[in-house]
This record gives structure tokens, C-alpha cells and sequence, in this order.
């Protein structure tokens, strides 16, 4: 009688007991969720393996947590210790029925600290088997005291946990289905898009689809652009910008600029067109929320310029847009010296505890000549992710897509622009595996008043499954919809039927 291939598994395995897990069920049929818990993984345990019922379950976010209903799951919860001093807390969710046969792996933001609980649940509802980690510490975004004295931590930040916990998310997601995922997909934006970079270059047959969202990818230089902000805006309490005073700002810059792209709405499809010149808004009389004093136009246009060397004018880190003022709030302007706003506590938290080794190192004493080099130096090989060199994704057969708003006041816009132009310049035309998506009006990684909102695992898993590579993606928000177009070509409007639907542009060269 012929054994079929399963029976076959079944009958080697139940000789040979000391065979690997997967012998622990046959191809294709799934392992009891609990016996996850003895599977064996490179340099750390399986901590617990739970079957999770379907129904309402409360998840941590960046900033807050949210109860929302769930599939039926397998949890499953790893430490990670490739070094005597790591300790990466991973987790691995796999649906407990109608999985897609995919893995979507979700990114961090900031400095990281926890488990983006949120975005696997939704890579769970859309039948993903997904994956994440905190990158081997905990804490909030803007927490660095991790990192004083431990230097295998910071590389562990840097790009370690995200490999390891991709591989051991392959296994446990093989283990318990029996068959590994047909694709791999990485999901991440802001600290999450240095990661999906970060892997592109160090690891490029990690994953089969990777999506780059506002990438914190030249990380040591953004910090030091946001120092260059706090500087310019809140070392002298003279420089510093009320928040009351942005929608002027905005205001004036959309007088000035909103109809260049040939449609007023509001939003500038390529704010480098813009050459407003803040010096316009100079009150003539009493200070008052729509003028600005001397020093706050001096400080305004540092942080257009952005970051620069003061002896050799050489770009350090690239300024933020000019129409995107209204959304600086939570990022940019503070409303104290020193500021509260998000950038500068990351800035801070990074610079003084992975750069100079503790809080008594001052923000207002940064040498913008001198400091950058030994920034760079300290700790730019392993926690920076700028090498052009992506001939690995490419021989790899993976698709990589990167999207980012022309409004972010966290991450300048300019900072992809950099990176795919060096990618350019490095290889050529990558639009047969690497596209750049700029899109108007958003801010960061979400919100703002353009049309912005679009299915993005939907595009990555159609171009990586279906060959059907992205010229152009129709995103909406309420009342719009609005083509975004493969860098370099913008959207321009036929000049026929409504500016607020995306049927009425094409995609052209600037």
C-alpha cells in the first residue's frame, strides 16, 4: 500500500522523536496553538504560545491604547538574545482560521520601547499572519536611557531585532499552518519605514514586499535637524513661534503659492514650487497672531533651510515645506523653552543617551560642525539606513514602494526625495522593484488636508503577486479623491470637470 506524503511525515516523525518541530503535524495542517510553546528558536525561547478567542481585545498603540474586535488567534510571545546583554520581546499572531498565506511583519516609531499591538491587528482582521517587537527595550518613543552602556542594545534598536524576529516569525508561522507563507510583506512607517529600509539593505530576501512610509531611515542627521530646529526656534525665547501664529503662516504661503500647480485647494502638490518669502508677514505695528517679529522670520527660515554645516554650508539634514505650518504643532512649534513637542524629546533622547552618554549632555551646546562627524561615527553604521545599493532587492525579486507626505512636520519630505535620487544615482531606473510615491498635503504618515488615504498593503501585494507595478494610486479623503503619481511625475489637472476628482488629472513630468 502506498503511503500518501502526510502519512509518510507522520509515520518518520512518530519514529524519530527527536526530528525538528515541524513534525509536530503534517504539511498544510495546522499544530495546536499551546504546542507552540515548545518550539525551538536561535538565541532565546518561546515565553508562551495562547489561543485567543475571537471578540474584543485592547491594544497599545504609539501613544494610547484601543479595544477593538479580533479573529480567533494564536498568540505567541519569544525572547530574543543574541547578545549576553539583549532582551527583544517579539510577538507572532496567526489567525486561527481564513489566514491568507502571507506574513506582514509591522514597523516602530520614535525610539521604539513597544509592541505595535494596533497594526498587527489590523494585519490579523485582513487574514495576515503578522509580527512585531519592541526592538529589545522598553519605553516610550522618546525614551533613550536604554542605551546608556549598552551598546549590543543600540545595534539591537538599530537592526537586529527586526532580522531575527522576521526569521523566527517565518518559522513559528510554518510551524504552526505547516506550510511556510507564500509571501512576506514588511509594513512599516516613520521609525517603521527605516526598519523596512534597513532590511532592504541589509537583508534584502527577508521579504518578498516591503512598504517605506516617511523613513527615519538617516536617523543620527534627522536628530541633529531637529537640535537645528530647537535652536532656531527655542534657544532664544525671542525666536519661538506660538502655535496660534501657523494657520497664518499657512495662510500667507497659500496666497502666495496654492495656484502654481493650476488648481486652488488648498494644497501644493509640490511645495519646492513655492519660494514664499516669510519676511512678508513682518509686523508693522504690535505683535499679534497673524505677523511675525524679526526674530521669529529668522528662526522661520532656518527651519525651511534646514540643517546646515555653518563653516562648509554643506546640507546636514533637509528643511520641512513651506504650506504644511498649520500641521507643526505637536512637532515643531512649542509653547515653552525648552520645547515639549515630539521632535525635540526624540531628539533630545537620542542625542544625549546613544551619542553623548547621558542627560547632562546640554541640547543648546551641539556644534553643527565639530558633533556630526562623531555622531556619525558613534553610532551612524548601526542605527542610519542610507546605502543606495539596493542590488540585493533587486536580484531578490522583491517590489519596494516608499510614500511620503509633502506636509511632515516630523520627518522631512526632502529626506526620501535624498535617498531614492541616491538609489538613482546608484543604479539606474528602479521602477522595476523600488517606487516613490510624494503625496500632497499629508502630514505624518497619515492626516493633513490632502486626499491621502489608500490601501497600501493592496498596491505592494498587487505588484509583488500580480506583476502589476503602481504609475499612479487614487487616494481620497472626504469630498476628494486625488491622483498620487511615481516620483518624479506630479498630478495636473485637465483642466475639465472637478479639481476633487482624480478622474480629471493625469500623471505628467513636472
Amino acid at each position: 500500500m502506498k503511503l500518501t506524503a502526510n502519512a509518510l511525515l507522520r509515520a518518520v516523525c512518530t519514529a524519530i522523536s527527536f526530528l525538528p518541530f515541524f513534525c509536530l503535524q503534517a504539511e498544510g495542517e495546522s499544530a495546536p496553538c499551546e504546542s507552540l510553546a515548545q518550539f525551538k528558536i536561535d538565541h532565546g525561547e518561546v515565553n508562551s504560545a495562547q489561543a485567543v478567542l475571537a471578540g474584543p481585545l485592547t491594544v497599545n498603540g504609539l501613544l494610547s491604547t484601543r479595544t477593538i474586535s479580533v479573529p480567533a488567534f494564536c498568540r505567541v510571545l519569544a525572547t530574543l538574545r543574541p547578545t549576553a546583554d539583549s532582551d527583544i520581546r517579539i510577538e507572532v499572531w496567526l489567525p486561527a482560521s481564513h489566514w491568507n498565506g502571507r506574513l506582514e511583519s509591522v514597523g516602530n516609531g520614535g525610539l521604539a520601547g513597544s509592541i505595535a499591538e494596533d497594526a498587527m491587528a489590523g494585519a490579523l482582521l485582513a487574514g495576515y499572519a503578522t509580527a512585531g517587537t519592541d526592538t529589545g527595550h522598553t519605553g516610550s518613543p522618546a525614551t533613550g536611557d536604554w542605551a546608556l552602556g549598552h551598546p549590543e542594545k543600540i545595534v539591537d534598536f538599530g537592526w537586529r531585532a527586526i532580522h531575527l524576529m522576521t526569521m523566527e516569525a517565518k518559522g513559528l508561522t510554518a510551524a504552526y499552518y505547516g506550510v511556510p507563507a507564500k509571501y512576506a510583506y514588511w509594513n512599516g512607517c516613520s521609525e517603521g519605514g527605516g526598519q523596512g529600509l534597513s532590511e532592504a539593505q541589509r537583508f534584502p530576501d527577508d521579504y518578498d514586499g516591503i512598504l517605506v512610509g516617511a523613513p527615519g531611515n538617516y536617523f543620527v542627521h534627522l536628530q541633529i535637524g531637529g537640535n537645528w530646529i530647537s535652536q532656531a526656534s527655542h534657544k532664544d525665547p525671542a525666536t519661538m513661534i506660538s502655535p496660534d501664529k501657523l494657520p497664518a503662516i499657512t495662510a500667507a504661503v497659500l496666497a502666495d503659492c496654492d495656484t502654481l500647480d493650476g488648481v486652488k485647494d488648498g494644497v501644493l502638490e509640490d511645495p519646492r514650487q513655492c519660494h514664499f518669502d516669510p519676511e512678508t508677514l513682518m509686523c508693522k505695528g504690535e505683535e499679534n497672531n497673524s505677523c511675525l517679529t524679526a526674530p521669529q522670520i529668522a528662526g522661520l527660515k532656518k527651519v525651511y533651510g534646514g540643517a546646515k554645516n555653518p563653516r562648509t554650508g554643506e546640507q546636514i539634514f533637509p528643511g520641512y515645506m513651506r504650506g504644511g505650518e498649520a500641521g507643526w504643532g505637536l512637532w515643531i512649534a512649542g509653547t515653552q523653552v525648552p520645547p515639549r513637542d515630539y521632535q525635540h524629546g526624540i531628539m533630545v533622547n537620542t542625542l544625549a543617551n546613544l551619542v553623548f552618554d547621558g542627560y547632562k549632555w546640554d541640547w543648546r551646546t551641539f556644534d553643527f560642525d565639530k558633533d556630526v562627524a562623531y555622531a556619525d561615527k558613534k553610532v551612524g553604521a548601526e542605527i542610519n539606513q542610507i546605502n543606495p545599493d539596493l542590488s540585493g532587492l533587486k536580484k531578490h525579486g522583491a517590489k519596494m514602494l516608499q510614500y511620503h507626505g509633502w506636509n511632515d512636520p516630523a520627518v522631512s519630505p526632502l529626506n526620501s526625495v535624498n535617498y531614492f535620487e541616491s538609489v538613482q544615482t546608484k543604479m539606474g531606473d528602479t521602477s522595476s522593484f523600488y517606487r516613490l510615491f510624494m503625496i500632497p498635503g499629508m502630514e505624518h504618515c497619515t492626516g493633513g488636508p490632502g486626499a491621502s488615504s489608500f490601501d497600501h498593503m493592496q498596491v505592494i501585494v498587487t505588484w509583488v503577486e500580480d506583476g502589476m507595478a503602481p504609475d499612479q494610486i487614487v487616494a481620497s479623503r472626504p469630498g476628494r479623491t486625488h491622483p498620487l503619481c511615481a516620483y518624479p511625475k506630479v498630478a495636473k489637472y485637465t483642466g475639465k470637470g472637478s479639481t476633487d476628482d482624480a478622474s480629471n488629472y493625469t500623471c505628467a513630468a513636472e
